[in-house]
């Protein structure tokens, strides 16, 4: 079967609205000509008046509850039954309901994520640390803390040094606890603050398990990002980095890089490979790291067994996801991919990366050198895309993002926070 009567048979059903939502509609688009199917409980300005897909609402909360969610995928499916679907997430929730639900879904869906054992590993902190330190790999000093068990906090914070980060053992429990105030990153400076943020949650009625990780120093400019794609043979076929200018500072997307330089460091992905392998990842897969500027080592953040919102600066590097998950779908084995294209991604007006929040002169100048020579690019500004309602939803946004930045980090600050 030729490549465009395959590609006819497809459809990338894509769960979400947001922008990591489009940039996976669009990288389907470029890559085969693909027309993707938005599932979503909510119409917002990433996916609303686009040509590149088509929206399919739901009811507030179905992806909340298995059974809903599961029955929306099966009625996508009986309406398209003569295509062959592929389930696109990117929410550790979403990732968990399908590495528990892949037997129900697998006949219908192509499911390019790793089965569910390898998804409980990456998604659990502690366990992601036990594995990095067997790889010899460094990672930030840390412990756990169980908000059901107040008498052991005061002794599991003796086994770090403050400030700290504190952040959910397991990613997938921020969404059901988020109402009761607990959040993907939040810091404390001292033992104190640390106990007065446990006691808040705590009373809060949360009982999740939480790690505590001493806070590496270092602005956004020190933050990496690494990201790939394996096949089900477990070979690697995709895996490029960029490094951060600078990240996204609202609390509910705090972590997120808003501006990315793409250079290479091959050993950053390198050691990247290591641990995907060691996990046993299958798809797609994202990973945080931060240069400790104390000593230049590499400290290994997190692990995310899906591809991360700002996926699309790979493709800004030359790297195709989509097309390394198509050869996988196809049973090809695919050429490997790294980027090898200069360039600047951002979903944040890329202005800001400036001598505000860019400090270190070589790296301004690096970063100017390519913008020059190449324009920044942001996914939603996509020429096969483009009408008057989504340029102003862009230039709005663009606006949006510069006033969230003056709010919630005016300067750049040692630590990131």
């Amino acid at each position: 079967m030729g490549t465009e009567d395959f590609a006819s048979q497809l459809l990338p059903v894509v769960i979400g609205y947001d922008i990591a939502t489009y940039s996976f509609a669009r990288i389907f688009h470029e890559a085969a000509g693909l027309r993707s199917l938005v599932v979503s409980d909510a119409p917002r300005g990433p996916i609303n008046d686009s040509r590149i897909l088509d929206v399919h609402l739901v009811p507030h909360g179905t992806f909340d509850d298995d059974a809903q969610f599961l029955r929306v995928l099966h009625e996508v499916a009986a309406d398209h039954p003569a295509q062959q679907l592929i389930l696109l997430v990117n929410a550790d929730e979403h990732v968990e309901f399908v590495a528990n639900h892949r037997d129900e879904l697998k006949e219908r869906y192509f499911l390019p994520y790793a089965p569910a054992a390898a998804v409980r590993t990456a998604n659990s902190k502690q366990a992601m640390a036990d594995l990095l330190g067997g790889l010899g790999l460094s990672v930030p000093m840390r412990t756990a803390v169980d908000l059901s068990d107040p008498e052991g906090w005061s002794e599991r914070l003796t086994e770090v040094t403050f400030p700290v980060v504190v952040k959910p053992e397991n990613g997938s429990e921020l969404a059901e606890n988020w109402n009761q105030g607990l959040r993907k990153v939040s810091v404390a400076r001292t033992r104190d603050d640390a106990m007065a943020l446990f006691m808040r949650w705590h009373d809060n009625n949360i009982r999740t398990r939480l790690i505590v990780q001493e806070l590496i120093p270092g602005d956004d400019t020190t933050q990496w990002v690494v990201n790939g794609y394996v096949d089900r043979a477990g070979r690697i076929t995709a895996c490029g980095s960029g490094r951060v200018l600078l990240g996204l500072h609202q609390p509910e997307y705090l972590g997120n890089a808003g501006i990315i330089l793409l250079e290479r460091r091959d050993d950053l992905i390198a050691d990247a490979k290591r641990i995907v392998q060691a996990v046993g990842l299958r798809g797609f897969f994202s990973l945080d790291v931060k240069i400790d500027p104390r000593d230049g080592s590499a400290r290994w953040l997190d692990l995310n067994p899906r591809i991360g919102r700002g996926h699309y600066y790979l493709k800004v590097g030359g790297v195709d996801l989509a097309s390394a998950m198509l050869a996988d779908l196809r049973g090809l084995e695919s050429t490997y991919q790294t980027n090898t294209r200069e360039g600047i991604f951002c979903i944040i007006p890329a202005f800001l990366a400036n001598r505000r929040y860019v400090r270190d002169a070589e790296l301004l100048r690096r970063a100017r050198r390519t913008r020059l020579r190449r324009r920044p690019i942001n996914p939603l500004a996509y020429s096969a895309d483009r009408s008057v309602r989504r340029t102003i939803y862009r230039l709005g946004n663009g606006f949006n993002q510069w006033r969230r930045m003056r709010r919630w980090y005016p300067r750049p600050t040692d630590s990131g926070f």
